[in-house]
Parts: C-alpha cells; sequence; structure tokens
C-alpha cells in the first residue's frame, strides 16, 4: 500500500489529462482497487492560454498564479509528487518556485525526468515537437542543454502543421488518417534532422497531447520518447 498520494494539476487539455490519468492507473494496475495510490487532480480549465502567453506575452502572470494556486490545492489535500500532464507548462515553472519556493520539491517535472533517462542512456541529440510556444522559447533546448543534449525542432513554417495535430486531440478526433499522417510529418522532418546518425531518431513528444496520436510499435526507424511515460515509470519506483 502507498503512503504517498499523486497529484494531477489537469485542465491543461480535458483530454490529454485523461490520457495521462488512463495510463497512470494502467501504470499502477495490480488486479486490486485497493492497491492503488491515493490520485488527487485540480482540473482547471479556465486557465489561459499557456500558448499564447508565449507567443504573444499575453496573461503570463495570471497564468503562474494559477498554476501556483492548483499546486497549493493539490499540497493541501495531500498530494506529494505533481505532474502538470503539459509541456508548455513548464516554461512557468521558474516564476512559479519564484512565488512559492515550497513547492519546488512536490513538482515531478517531466522534461528533467526525460533528461535524465537520456543522458543515462548517451542519448546526445534529438528532434522535438512540441506546442508553438515551447518551440519559440526553445523550452527543451534550454532545460535538456543541461544534460548534454542538442535539440532540433520543426521549422515555424511547419508550426501550424503541428497545432492541427494538437488540436485533433484537445477536440477528441483522433483517427487512423490522423496517427499515420502525423508519423510521415515527424519521419520526413526528424531525418532530414538527423541525417547519417546509426541510431534511431529520437523523437521527443514534448506536447502531451501528441502521444495520443503515436502507435509506438508503428514505426520501427523512430525511438519515441514521451516524457510523460517517463514520469509514469518513474512514479513506479519512487512512489513511496
Amino acid at each position: 500500500m502507498y503512503t504517498e498520494t499523486i497529484g494531477i494539476v489537469g485542465g491543461f487539455g480535458g483530454f490529454a489529462t485523461l490520457d495521462f490519468l488512463r495510463r497512470l492507473l494502467e501504470t499502477f494496475a495490480t488486479g486490486h482497487e485497493r492497491d492503488y495510490p491515493r490520485i488527487v487532480m485540480d482540473n482547471n480549465f479556465t486557465m489561459p492560454s499557456r500558448t499564447r502567453a508565449l507567443l504573444y506575452d499575453e496573461n503570463y502572470e495570471e497564468i503562474t498564479y494559477q498554476i501556483v494556486k492548483s499546486i497549493k490545492n493539490l499540497i493541501s489535500i495531500g498530494a506529494d509528487k505533481i505532474v502538470l500532464p503539459c509541456g508548455t507548462s513548464h516554461w512557468f515553472l521558474e516564476r512559479v518556485y519564484q512565488i512559492a519556493p515550497e513547492v519546488q520539491d512536490k513538482v515531478v517535472d517531466i522534461i528533467q525526468v526525460t533528461g535524465e533517462k537520456l543522458k543515462s542512456e548517451q542519448i546526445h541529440s534529438c528532434y522535438v515537437i512540441a506546442a508553438e510556444g515551447s518551440m519559440k522559447k526553445k523550452l527543451f533546448d534550454k532545460k535538456l542543454r543541461e544534460y548534454g543534449i542538442s535539440v532540433k525542432s520543426p521549422v515555424e513554417q511547419d508550426w501550424p502543421t503541428v497545432r492541427y495535430f494538437i488540436e485533433a486531440t484537445k477536440q477528441n478526433q483522433i483517427t487512423p488518417s490522423v496517427k499515420s499522417q502525423f508519423e510521415k510529418f515527424v519521419l520526413e522532418r526528424a531525418e532530414r534532422e538527423q541525417q547519417g546518425m546509426n541510431h534511431s531518431l529520437h523523437v521527443i513528444l514534448g506536447c502531451t497531447e501528441l502521444p495520443p496520436l503515436v502507435d509506438v510499435n508503428s514505426c520501427t526507424s523512430i525511438k519515441w520518447e514521451d516524457p510523460l511515460e517517463n514520469v509514469l515509470k518513474y512514479l513506479k519506483q519512487n512512489l513511496r
């Protein structure tokens, strides 16, 4: 039986949050309901767009304070390890910790967990597909550089296409055709960036709306890196 509680800051994308919760239950499944850890969630759908905040400097402080409020709400009802299932939201964490330094030890940073995993596997370069704001601010570039990992991402002309795939998940409109289009899009661009390498293309799904579009075994030339999957493994190994 687990004594620690998992907290989820939800609402960044309703179906991405739902997908993470499903996978969290699958990770801890034993066949006995009472063996699951306690899970609490603050699903705040009223939070302004994180992508627009990074693209157009809109509502930056409001978003930051709402993230702080959600994290504190979760801590107040017992959360010990807190996950933000949204890659873009991690841009705001530096400011969150300035406002509320006491919450930092509770947050499981999905980019840091992924960086540690890639470093342990001696991976030094990867291709990251993320929301436009994250790519504009080079969020993954900056964080993964600390682990000796260089990052390439779609060029700005491709950002509307990335947005199309993200919206497919947000609107719960994932079809086999959309999945096929996404795989083709990723393969073409990642191969162009990693020509001459003798290992699989390491592609980080930096927006948490993207993993539902991927069938991990459908393309052997791509090594998909899902930050949320890495977090699930971290929680399974470290939750007390």
